[in-house]
């Protein structure tokens, strides 16, 4: 196995390390020396990947976010490239294991509103897709909002959508764009 190969592995099992201290222990019990006794690595070999805890965390986020977009590409290759539907499809697609980690990670960030930068940055990102991709930048601003707003509301247990609702949200969502 190549170096590359062993440090992207060992950077992987770093990360699941970390994300299931957070879920089976909470945010408050994640340290340097929790997740790299997790993972079954040394202090020194965690600190070569992430050198400090809030590395870990941005290395967490930027996980959720890779998560997401690759959500996001599978649903581009079923909606022929068009990235408002696959954004609204990909927003409806909800796995509870990152729904739970994103909870326990904004607690995190509210330690250090300066890991929510790498989130700024990929929500204005998304904000642009959206503007471009739908009939008028209104409307894309407004279909966004409504996936932020489900995303909280599941997040958070702000009165989720049953599935009943969510079918049809979906399919009104998508009829707006037309």
């Amino acid at each position: 196995m190549k170096q590359s190969d062993i440090a992207l592995a060992t950077r992987t099992a770093i990360l699941d390390s970390a994300c299931r201290v957070v879920l089976d222990r909470g945010v408050n019990a994640l340290t340097l020396d929790s997740a790299a006794l997790e993972a079954g690595v040394s202090k020194g070999g965690l600190l070569y990947h992430f050198p400090n805890k809030n590395r870990l965390i941005e290395g967490m986020i930027e996980r959720l976010v890779s998560a997401f977009d690759l959500a996001l590409e599978r649903e581009l290759a079923r909606y022929n490239g068009n990235w408002l539907s696959a954004y609204i499809h990909a927003s409806f697609v909800s796995d509870p294991k990152y729904s739970q980690l994103s909870t326990a990670l904004f607690a995190a960030i509210a330690g250090d509103p300066k890991l929510l930068k790498p989130l700024q940055d990929h929500f204005l990102k998304w904000q642009r897709k959206a503007e471009e991709s739908a009939p008028s930048p209104e409307m894309g601003t407004i279909i966004r909002l409504a996936m932020d707003g489900l995303w909280v509301s599941d997040l958070l247990g702000f009165a989720p959508p049953p599935p009943a609702m969510r079918k049809k949200m979906l399919k009104t969502l998508l009829e707006m764009m037309k």
